[in-house]
């Protein structure tokens, strides 16, 4: 299904630090980004409001869509979370943790080990899968008008998911808010100013709008993390382990990945079984903190 976007109102400002100061940078599969003089992070010049976000994350997005098969990738994702739940237990192994963007519920799987766990993600058939292993801990909503009640957490976790929002900023203070003083927010985004993003330019592995719409700089992290009222003791990279069918598929295409590997044939079987550890540094694995108790690793 393809899901029409609706195009911003004027010239966008930068998402990540809200400065008007932006310019065209590039132009990738259709939609303008937008480079900001301040922090040098990318805005895709397009919106998508909850209920077109509804729309476009349903089941194609996660077969086919961004993903050759989240749901057949399990292990693999899971291995991934759990070597994030570690990083997570040497700052706060313990209390309310809430995971936006919880998607089918594998982190919350591994999760659940640690933390008592809930989950909000806007894509209702992944919320429905992750139900029937969490229960009403998980719910299908946009964040920011969701009936969490302010001040209920210690953590507050986001995988790869600021990228995507329309308002990150809202996010952030949304987050905030939802904390109890001295809690955690711990998420992962893509880092355009990395050495890999500036290598590849307009060929990076995460330029795809309109899925991405925000295309962060450290910088242009730690101020949208200033302005919602967090401090930052920690930004680092986050590597993955990718199943090579994950991997040739966003290299290759949905269609040139069929031809090559036909549903059932021997090539297929192996690319979903094979995976692969990187960390090319161009993700960042961000921890930040509400002011209150000291928290350190």
């Amino acid at each position: 299904m393809i899901i029409e976007i609706l195009p911003a109102n004027g010239q966008p400002g930068c998402r990540a630090c809200g400065s008007e100061r932006v310019a065209r940078a590039m132009h990738v599969s259709g939609y303008d980004l937008m480079k900001c003089h301040v922090c040098g992070s990318l805005s895709t010049a397009a919106q998508m409001p909850p209920a077109q976000a509804r729309s476009f994350y349903g089941p194609a997005y996660f077969r086919g869509g961004d993903y050759a098969d989240y749901v057949g990738d399990e292990a693999v994702i899971k291995r991934n979370f759990s070597r994030f739940a570690r990083r997570l237990r040497q700052w706060l192994p313990r209390g309310r943790m809430l995971e936006i963007g919880c998607a089918y519920g594998f982190f919350l799987d591994v999760a659940c080990q640690t933390w008592d766990v809930e989950g909000i993600d806007i894509a209702e058939q992944a919320v429905t899968a992750a139900s029937l292993r969490h229960g009403r801990r998980v719910r299908s909503g946009d964040v920011l008008a969701s009936s969490h009640v302010a001040g209920s957490y210690d953590w507050v976790v986001a995988w790869d998911v600021i990228e995507h929002l329309d308002q990150p900023r809202a996010f952030l203070t949304r987050a905030f808010e939802l904390l109890r003083p001295g809690g955690l927010l711990a998420l992962t985004t893509g880092d355009i100013g990395s050495p890999a993003a500036r290598i590849a330019g307009r060929r990076w592995r995460l330029l795809t709008p309109p899925s991405h719409l925000t295309y962060f700089t450290r910088p242009g992290q730690q101020r949208a993390m200033d302005s919602a009222g967090f401090s930052v003791p920690s930004i680092s990279t986050a590597g993955y382990d990718r199943s090579f069918r994950f991997a040739f598929f966003r290299l290759l295409g949905a269609e040139r990945f069929e031809r090559l590997a036909p549903v059932g044939s021997r090539r297929r079987r192996w690319l979903e079984t094979a995976h692969l550890y990187l960390n090319l540094g161009d993700v960042m694995f961000v921890v930040a903190q509400k002011p209150g108790a000291v928290i350190s690793p």
